[in-house]
């Protein structure tokens, strides 16, 4: 069940513990996603910057989900319980703080970082967060970022291409798109991939 948060933020994270053993140091992503990744998954302590898909975002951490790590989106009201199902996130591990103000956002994504294995955020992001997330072991995704956020790894989609609609019927099925990427360290040499998300 997907849980609505608003207040209670710290009992939240309290309640969702991480449950990664410390020792393993990447969370699972799918096998698709795995080139796009310089460990082949989403490594604790990171920050992930990804453009122009919120499809992509999802893909991301469902496979973590599954295999037990608690998720929250902030600030993504558009992102919704059935998009999420339909990429394969565990609904169970799921937490929603659709619009957090301006002056409580910083305390609400701190408050989250120090019990949730991925948080995800809209837009934002800066240094000092990164280093939250670096010293608790957690995963930062920014999805769009408006500024130059400190990325370690950087994907976007640079091509889209929509399968299941015919001339005039049918509905959209899936979506082909090419992802590039770039970052720091393992991840600066860049590369580029194709992808089928969930429609």
């Amino acid at each position: 069940m997907a849980v609505a948060v608003a207040p209670g933020l710290t009992e939240i994270a309290r309640l969702a513990q991480p449950v990664v053993l410390a020792g393993e140091r990447v969370l699972p992503v799918g096998e698709a996603l795995r080139p796009l990744l310089p460990e082949g998954g989403l490594r604790r302590g990171s920050t992930v910057a990804v453009s122009r898909s919120t499809s992509l975002v999802l893909s991301l951490v469902a496979e973590a989900s599954v295999a037990g790590s608690w998720v929250a989106f902030v600030g993504m009201p558009w992102v919704g319980v059935v998009a999420a199902a339909e990429s394969g996130v565990d609904l169970e591990r799921v937490a929603f703080v659709p619009r957090p103000t301006r002056e409580r956002w910083a305390d609400v994504v701190a408050a989250l970082v120090d019990g949730v294995d991925i948080v995800v955020v809209h837009g934002r992001g800066d240094r000092r967060l990164s280093t939250r997330v670096r010293e608790r072991g957690g995963v930062l995704i920014v999805s769009d970022p408006v500024r130059d956020v400190p990325a370690d790894v950087r994907l976007e989609v640079v091509e889209r291409s929509w399968q299941g609609l015919g001339w005039g019927h049918g509905h959209l099925e899936a979506c082909e798109v090419a992802v590039a990427t770039s970052g720091r360290g393992a991840a600066s040499r860049g590369g580029r991939a194709h992808l089928r998300l969930a429609g």
